[in-house]
């Protein structure tokens, strides 16, 4: 093999070797094959074999006009007849694998055939000698007689070349170049037609390939929306899309009069870049891209235009064979939107200045270094630093004595979770309860600061206040036992004394006593449970609201067995909680939904629902309901919606459930209306396993 780049150089004893050692006398090669075999270009082959052919050292024979075939002569006298020749050419033929040659009678049925005829149509020779030439044709073209066209344009011309589909023994079809000529006796009576067939499958899809890529390279050319134009390493303009002709204001006639070089750019200053400096020339000096070249064109008569600038070096672009591909994108209104943007950024900056002087919260800002960008008088005050002290430097570096604790820790997870926080701290330095509100962004924290001494201080004193009340309930329900107990022991010493002694209505009075002091003992209970809730609580620990709820249903068995009451239950969590506050609300839940259900068997069903952080327990009632409008007032102290005589109660369960569910960090709500049951629902917090 010859090294890449330089063409082998092949002698006339090359030749006359590759035909010496061929299997017969007189075998026959194309231009393509002795290319092949000789490891050489096939236009240095065919100067090298016409040569030869000049000195009658080969003959050759034209297959079609742009294919030859080559072979060497026996070794004749002069005075050998014309038979011999005929003979030696009839061995070529039937060697020929390349091409489909064969011989037509008259009236088109095959009269002879070769070894290519074999190989690209698939009939042996004894097979298809004696049939019409119609049988290699598609029905298609049978119907519309191109056989007989053919043959009749052949015997009227001379000669007919033709290309299409043609039919092989198994059905399957090819693309074929045809070429079918008379032959004619000296007389110029017709003998019969050559035919010669070129199987052209392979280089019609080839050329397909070629036309559909074209194709699209040029349908993604001129519909890019920007301009793209080729010039070669002169400069010379090559091609261009109509977004190019038009951003350049010419055609496709001009633009190959069109100079590249022509184009007069200038810098955002206005200076005119130097022709050095060109992307174009940058990619010709250095065979390297250029990529978005922003720069302004002065070539309208509608002033200016911003352009971004790519040029790309094709392979081989700096030999001259090639190009360099430029696109040209029109990015004025881009610009003037940046410029504006930029204006807005500068009136939003003021206004923020102006807006952050007059909101009363300290407000300051930190970068991703922790350094203060921005700063309100309010939060110069609280920091008791003025403003072009902080600006610029680190709030750990102004404040290192905050550089541990909560401060920190809670900056710190705001900034890596990028999750908002809220925070209450005391400050020691200041000697001041703040909240806290920090938002953070990739690009740092935005930070609220309000002084809340005031309200925790009045937080504090409402705290003391509610102490004291819940010691003024708690004493005041004790104290009331014992003159109720007093109370309630002379109504039952009446009672078993003089009740044989009393007439009808004393009878009904002393009931009417008795059941008002048993009203009230459970009220002063009641009370005394509302008023333990915070101070007799037990701590919290993992609790299975699960064995709760059936701890209760085994305490409201003999209610729910004699109400005939129905109990579903899903799956329950397991939550942090008081075990004996938690039996007490689904107790009192439960005792409500059997007690308010109607004329019909209670049917109650308890589940509950995650969202988030929180869990949400419903329960679920098909009885009486209750309006809209007294779906608030019903966790009132002792607002009752019915009777005593109506419905047995307090009033205080359900404002115990309330003050309950609040220890534990939720809220309790119902939806209802009436005749359509009720859902009481509450929250609690998720536990993390």
């Amino acid at each position: 093999m010859n090294s890449s780049g330089s063409p082998p150089s092949v002698t006339r004893e090359d030749i006359e070797r590759l035909f010496s050692k061929s299997d017969e006398p007189c075998t026959p090669f194309t231009t393509a094959e002795v290319a092949k075999r000789l490891e050489c270009p096939e236009r240095t082959a065919e100067q090298k074999l016409g040569a030869l052919a000049d000195i009658d050292e080969l003959q050759c024979k034209e297959i079609d006009p742009e294919n030859r075939v080559w072979w060497q002569p026996s070794d004749q006298t002069d005075s050998a007849d014309q038979q011999s020749g005929l003979q030696e050419f009839g061995a070529f033929v039937s060697a020929v694998k390349d091409y489909a040659i064969f011989m037509l009678d008259p009236d088109g049925t095959v009269a002879s055939w070769n070894q290519g005829a074999k190989r690209i149509k698939g009939y042996p020779e004894d097979e298809i000698v004696g049939k019409h030439f119609s049988t290699f044709y598609t029905d298609e073209d049978i119907e519309d007689e191109v056989p007989e066209t053919n043959l009749e344009t052949a015997v009227e011309a001379g000669r007919v070349e033709d290309e299409g589909w043609r039919v092989r023994k198994d059905g399957s079809r090819f693309w074929a170049n045809v070429t079918i000529t008379a032959i004619r006796d000296l007389d110029g009576t017709l003998q019969g037609f050559t035919k010669v067939t070129r199987d052209m499958t392979e280089q019609r899809e080839y050329e397909l390939q070629l036309r559909k890529e074209r194709d699209l390279t040029e349908q993604i050319l001129e519909t890019a929306p920007v301009g793209i134009c080729v010039v070669d390493s002169n400069g010379e303009s090559r091609r261009a899309n109509r977004q190019a002709l038009e951003l350049l204001g010419t055609t496709a006639v001009d633009f190959e009069d069109f100079s590249i070089g022509s184009i007069e750019l200038y810098d955002g200053e206005g200076t005119l870049v130097p022709n050095d400096d060109k992307p174009w020339t940058r990619v010709i000096d250095t065979g390297q891209p250029v990529y978005d070249f922003q720069c302004r064109a002065e070539w309208s008569s509608d002033g200016y235009q911003w352009l971004s600038i790519n040029a790309v070096p094709l392979e081989g672009a700096l030999s001259g064979d090639n190009g360099i591909v430029i696109s040209l994108e029109d990015i004025t209104d881009r610009k003037e939107y940046e410029r504006r943007l930029e204006r807005r950024k500068e009136e939003l900056e003021t206004e923020l200045s102006e807006i952050l002087g007059r909101i009363s919260d300290a407000f300051f800002a930190l970068d991703d270094d922790w350094q203060f960008t921005h700063l309100n008088d309010r939060a110069a005050e609280l920091f008791q630093r003025p403003e072009d002290e902080l600006f610029g430097r680190s709030f750990w570096e102004v404040f290192p004595n905050r550089t541990e604790g909560e401060l920190w820790e809670e900056f710190r997870r705001a900034m890596d979770a990028q999750e908002p926080a809220n925070f209450e701290l005391y400050d020691e330095g200041l000697d001041a309860w703040l909240e806290y509100n920090v938002y953070p962004s990739e690009s740092g924290l935005s930070i609220y600061v309000h002084d809340i001494t005031d309200r925790r201080e009045y937080q504090q004193k409402l705290e003391e206040s509610n102490e004291r009340l819940e010691q003024f309930a708690h004493a005041a329900s004790h104290d009331l036992q014992e003159p109720l107990r007093m109370v309630s022991s002379y109504l039952q010493l009446i009672d078993s004394r003089y009740g044989d002694e009393l007439d009808e209505d004393a009878e009904e009075f002393l009931e009417f006593a008795v059941n008002g002091a048993d009203r009230m003992r459970d009220m002063i209970d009641s009370l005394l449970t509302y008023s333990r809730v915070e101070t007799r609580g037990k701590p919290f620990e993992p609790v299975d609201l699960n064995d709760v709820l059936a701890e209760v249903r085994d305490d409201l068995q003999r209610r729910i067995t004699e109400s005939d009451a129905e109990i579903t239950v899903e799956p329950l969590p397991r939550i942090e909680g008081d075990d004996s506050q938690l039996r007490q609300l689904f107790q009192n839940l439960l005792d409500n939904a059997i007690e308010y259900s109607g004329d019909e068997p209670p049917r109650v069903h308890v589940d509950a629902e995650r969202t988030g952080d929180r869990w949400t327990v419903s329960v679920t009632d098909e009885g009486i309901g209750i309006d809209s409008d007294n779906t608030d007032s019903v966790f009132e102290v002792f607002n009752r919606l019915h009777t005593s005589d109506e419905y047995d109660g307090t009033g205080i369960g359900l404002a115990l459930c309330e003050r309950i569910v609040e220890r534990h960090g939720g809220e309790i709500w119902v939806d209802s209306e009436p005749g359509d049951g009720a859902t009481f629902s509450f929250t609690v917090p998720a536990r993390d396993e």
